[in-house]
């Protein structure tokens, strides 16, 4: 079975691009997914070469061709290359969890181990002898049937594959100068349009799935209201961060200050598209691989990677500001809501992420304790964040 499940394209498989892309449109997650379904799997690999095996032994021995042990020593030296490809893949991934294999060996692999198969069924579907010709024909449909359900994930890359098999077995054919065996001709065409069909059905199926489940996850782990993260895609994603000491992280806690007044005069309705434009503020000053969720109420949490303290506390004296400065156009109102957010930075602060969102909540509390409109690191040790407006402004709710 595959060590991982998911992988990624390697330098020489970007190349090629083309030949891995999937059945439909699919999530980076889900392509992931799917590249990882092109990775070798040991146990149906090491059957198919058992019987390659089998076969140029049984053609050897029928025949005394060398060249048939010369495909009995490539075939031993393609098994030696996907063990030692397998392994190191495993290793790999044991040791880094993050880690995600490029799925170039284990393809090219994949491709050298088809043209050996064609060129063994060309020798021996070209010899005449209708023992091997049995034998031929017997290996190449049993191996070409599990290359359809094995590289589904790609279906321009299992379609070379089945060509690389099949279109060697058929040019042995004619080379046999054997009329009879040009049946084969004749048949190859619509063999190859249904193998096409099976992997196509087979990929767009799983394509299907993933959308399904995709759209399923989004909706579990966003909030319906704002589109942002919910309380639970945000642990999810809090769970899935392993620390370590090269890599810098902070979060913060973001808490509106004014939003109950607003609720309380003008209903939620009117709390609801605030809240909208609250997110869609912070969502412009987060960069892309920053993650931001609403985790209730008014509170807001964001996730800034690769950041020292001393760029976030600016990037918190900037949200502040973004919150508070300009009022909100909702409907025929104008109003103003400020922000008290507290955050800790990691590794400086604490230990784990769990630890982190603990030490941010207390610096939010601290924020809140001292005046609100206000940034706080925790324990108090970086930035107050300096608003545009007075915290006083940022705490006062302007109606029009």
């Amino acid at each position: 079975m595959n060590v991982s499940i998911h992988a990624k394209l390697g330098p020489t498989a970007t190349t090629a691009r083309w030949l891995f892309d999937p059945a439909g449109s699919v999530a980076s997650n889900g392509r992931a997914f799917l590249l990882g379904e092109l990775l070798s799997s040991i146990p149906a690999a090491l059957m198919a070469s058992f019987c390659s095996l089998i076969v140029a032994g049984a053609a050897l021995l029928r025949s005394g061709d060398p060249v048939y042990a010369g495909f009995c020593a490539l075939e031993v030296l393609l098994v030696g290359a996907r063990l030692a490809e397998w392994r190191s893949r495993s290793s790999r991934v044991r040791s880094d969890p993050e880690y995600v294999p490029s799925i170039g060996p284990s393809v090219t692999l994949s491709v050298l181990w088809c043209v050996l198969q064609g060129a063994m069924a060309f020798v021996m579907m070209s010899s005449g002898d209708l023992v091997l010709c049995v034998l031929s024909a017997t290996l190449t449909m049993a191996i070409l049937g599990p290359i359809c359900a094995r590289n589904y994930a790609a279906p321009r890359f299992a379609f070379l594959l089945v060509l690389l098999c099949d279109l060697p077995f058929v040019a042995g054919a004619v080379a046999s100068g054997e009329p009879w065996l040009a049946v084969i001709v004749v048949l190859t065409p619509p063999f190859l349009i249904g193998a096409m069909q099976i992997i196509r059905s087979f990929g767009h199926s799983i394509v299907l799935t993933l959308e399904a489940e995709a759209k399923a996850l989004h909706l579990a782990e966003h909030d319906s209201l704002t589109g942002i993260l919910n309380r639970h895609g945000m642990d999810r994603a809090l769970s899935q961060i392993t620390p370590t000491g090269e890599r810098q992280m902070a979060l913060l806690s973001i808490d509106l200050d004014g939003f109950k007044q607003v609720n309380d005069r003008h209903g939620h309705g009117a709390g609801d598209v605030l809240l909208t434009m609250v997110a869609e503020r912070l969502g412009r000053e987060l960069r892309a691989e920053d993650l931001l969720a609403r985790m209730g109420g008014d509170e807001f949490m964001a996730i800034v990677r690769d950041m020292t303290p001393e760029h976030v506390a600016p990037l918190v004296d900037r949200l502040v500001e973004t919150i508070s400065h300009d009022p909100y156009r909702v409907g025929e109102l104008a109003v103003r809501v400020g922000a008290s957010i507290g955050f800790a930075c990691l590794p400086e602060d604490a230990a784990s992420a769990a630890e982190l969102r603990l030490r941010a909540d207390d610096a939010l509390y601290t924020a809140k304790g001292e005046g609100k409109g206000v940034g706080r690191r925790y324990r108090g040790t970086l930035q107050t964040a300096e608003c545009g407006a007075s915290a006083n402004d940022a705490q006062q709710l302007l109606l029009d």
